[in-house]
């Protein structure tokens, strides 16, 4: 089988792609480069990389046409990524976001090509309760209408003969080929390492899903493989905690890490847990815990096998904004 993963060389997708060559498929990657390809160096001789903006799905049908040639799937994770990323360009998150993902799927209804979409459950926003998938959606940012509106275009195409696949990612944590320290239990990680400090905003009173990166990656590898599915739309997570209980954890971890509690300078007002009963139903089940996850990536920064921690290389907003808005600032 031939998967296209775009987006490849990301956060989620530099975890995805040992994955997929594990289990001997073809795979072949479509991403800008923003962040580079040589933590992908082990794979290369495996991978076909296709290097281009992935705005060029709706601005050249060639290149459309050739991009998905030969494949039974696509699993679709590019994205202009996180709040304040889409922030600094919601014309370009519209048109990476929206219009990329509209091309692209409807090619691949037109050619019965598989389609495995990276939502997120930032959709939620705000709300009381746990949500199912079906619960009412309250984008609350940039980032979080932009999947909202590529999930509503998938839901349009899809018909008896296509259906694509949803998968709404809780927030990832956990060490990646293509780190980042812009994500709530990583950026406790760093932290805690390097100066015994964490920050918290609202007292850690606001919950979030969280699930692994490498459980998130085995999920869409579940999810390609699983031939009936009885939904279209599957929330993945390992489980719902309160910041204020996260950052517990980071205490236990390391006894003499101090928790500031800050009243100001965090604007992010999302608070949601969702449920999980549609993954498990499908025999999905995530296992790495936050505890796991935040050592592994603690132990990495300890032995050197993140360079320059604190680089903006690793946080998407300030390293975008550099390439693309500011490069020769």
């Amino acid at each position: 089988m031939r998967i296209l993963v775009t987006g490849g060389a990301g956060y989620l997708g530099s975890v995805l792609i040992p994955e997929l060559l594990n289990k001997s498929y073809k795979v072949r990657i479509l991403d800008i480069g923003y962040f580079g390809f040589s933590h992908l160096k082990p794979f290369f001789s495996q991978l076909e990389i296709i290097c281009e903006d992935i705005r060029k799905v709706y601005k050249d049908k060639q290149f459309r046409e050739n991009l998905v040639n030969n494949c039974d799937c696509i699993i679709h994770l590019a994205a202009i990524s996180n709040d304040p990323s889409c922030k600094l360009s919601p014309k370009l998150t519209e048109e990476v976001n929206v219009k990329a993902t509209e091309a692209l799927a409807e090619i691949a209804k037109i050619k019965k090509i598989k389609f495995i979409f990276s939502s997120s459950c930032s959709v939620y926003g705000r709300i009381n309760g746990i949500a199912k998938e079906d619960y009412p959606l309250n984008p609350l940012s940039i980032y979080a209408e932009s999947k909202l509106k590529a999930e509503n275009i998938l839901n349009g195409l899809s018909d008896g003969d296509w259906r694509p696949i949803i998968l709404r990612s809780a927030t990832l944590f956990g060490y990646s080929y293509r780190m980042r320290f812009d994500l709530v239990i990583n950026i406790f990680s760093l932290y805690s390492t390097l100066y015994n400090k964490i920050r918290l905003f609202n007292q850690g009173k606001d919950f979030r899903p969280f699930i692994h990166v490498k459980d998130c990656a085995r999920a869409f590898v579940y999810f390609l493989e699983k031939e009936e599915l009885k939904y279209q739309c599957y929330n993945l997570a390992y489980k719902n905690m309160c910041i204020r209980d996260v950052a517990d954890i980071f205490k236990k971890l390391n006894p003499s890490l101090e928790i500031l509690e800050e009243n100001e300078g965090d604007l992010d007002n999302r608070d949601y847990r969702v449920s999980i009963e549609r993954m498990r139903e499908e025999g999905f089940y995530p296992f790495i815990d936050i505890e796991t996850g935040a050592q592994e990536i603690m132990d990495a920064i300890t032995n050197g096998m993140i360079p320059e921690p604190e680089s903006i290389y690793y946080r998407n907003v300030e390293w975008l904004n550099y390439l693309i808005f500011n490069k020769n600032a």
